[in-house]
């Protein structure tokens, strides 16, 4: 029913996602989710020197606009479009058309990182991602303070793949939002099935990527998913992860507002890490930091023990709690202790567990 748009740059449905691209797009095709992937830096606009979203083009409905297109093969290039309304049995498109000669097609084949991503795609639907939990202990009082949710994908014939690089690669081709959210679903799903089994988790962080909140939608699709599961927004809070090269944006910033204004926490994730997180602690709402392993593992050498205890001091005179990752032994729990470190996450207290493992874990060890 679309072919009458194989001469347009792209088409968007009414929702503005692309349902297609002109072959010299590069653009990912996304089987399982029926549409196409482009990144979020694909359009520049040229004279307010900016991105540019997809949502945008329906402001220039009847009109021509220069944008720069991030070509994977070519750099970027200028591109004149036209953009008008396109009605389809029934449904309304949004058809882009190029003024200037067309991009060249080209028939390169796909590389293994975009062979990867449809397989990561292919493998949410087949069950394939799964969510492990990793205990947080206040070892002040022995008790569950809380956990954290963390994707695994296990391609099968024990060839697990990174979660380094399949959310890098959900982030270059722009599935980072949709992994997420489905994330956070089955991490709600979870905190549901457990509520009903008598098993208290007090909070649940989950990472999300800046290029997720960046997404229009996004800060609605995460309240919508905890209400469809009835999960308490303060139960969750959000561990704000480093990707590359990513800029805090307006649209960013604003949606970590919004969302916190419905009652999710929010924490920094990997605090101390280049310059950057300093300046978030002061225009985010952060509740939350989380100690880097990095600076754990070390100890007990006497710089990262100064480190360690900036961080601690930072978060007591901002009224922030704070996590230490990566505890491996005593010794490091008992210098993080010393130094007002009360919250613990590490392979001491527990490796990041399977449902069913957690479980276990939480009947018979969740009190030290």
């Amino acid at each position: 029913m679309l072919q009458e748009t194989k001469g347009c740059f792209i088409v968007l449905d009414r929702n503005d996602r692309l349902v297609f691209c002109n072959e010299a797009l590069n653009a990912t095709y996304l089987e399982t989710f029926k549409h196409y992937s482009l990144t979020p830096e694909s359009f520049w606009l040229k004279k307010e020197q900016r991105g540019f979203d997809l949502s945008e083009f329906h402001n220039f409905v009847g009109q021509e606009i220069e944008l720069l297109y991030k070509s994977k093969l070519n750099g970027f290039t200028d591109i004149t479009l036209t953009v008008e309304k396109l009605e389809i049995t029934s449904q309304t498109f949004l058809a882009v058309r190029q003024v200037n000669p067309p991009l060249i097609a080209t028939n390169t084949p796909l590389k293994s990182s975009e062979l990867l991503i449809d397989q990561l795609v292919s493998d949410i639907q087949a069950g394939k991602i799964s969510v492990y939990y990793q205990p947080q202990i206040n070892a002040r009082t022995g008790e569950l303070y809380g956990i954290e949710a963390l994707s695994r994908w296990d391609r099968g014939q024990d060839t697990p793949i990174s979660p380094d690089i399949f959310v890098a690669l959900a982030e270059e081709f722009n599935f980072i939002a949709e992994l997420d959210i489905w994330v956070l679903d089955q991490v709600c799903q979870q905190l549901t099935t457990w509520t009903e089994k008598g098993i208290d988790i007090p909070m649940t962080s989950v990472n999300f990527s800046p290029m997720s909140l960046n997404n229009q939608n996004t800060h609605q699709r995460i309240i919508d998913t905890l209400v469809k599961n009835n999960i308490p927004p303060d139960r969750i809070i959000i561990e704000i992860t480093e990707g590359k090269k990513i800029d805090y944006c307006d649209h960013i910033i604003s949606s970590i507002f919004y969302l916190s204004s419905m009652g999710i926490k929010f924490s920094l994730d990997d605090f101390g890490i280049g310059y950057s997180n300093f300046k978030r602690l002061t225009s985010l709402p952060v509740s939350q930091l989380k100690l880097d392993r990095s600076f754990v593992l070390p100890l007990p050498n006497k710089a990262y023990i100064e480190i360690c205890l900036s961080t601690l001091s930072i978060g007591k005179k901002l009224g922030l709690s704070v996590v230490a990752e990566g505890v491996e032994n005593t010794d490091q729990l008992e210098i993080l202790e010393d130094l007002g470190c009360q919250v613990f996450q590490g392979y001491l207290f527990s490796k990041p567990l399977p449902e069913a493992e957690f479980e276990n874990w939480f009947y018979h060890n969740h009190k030290f």
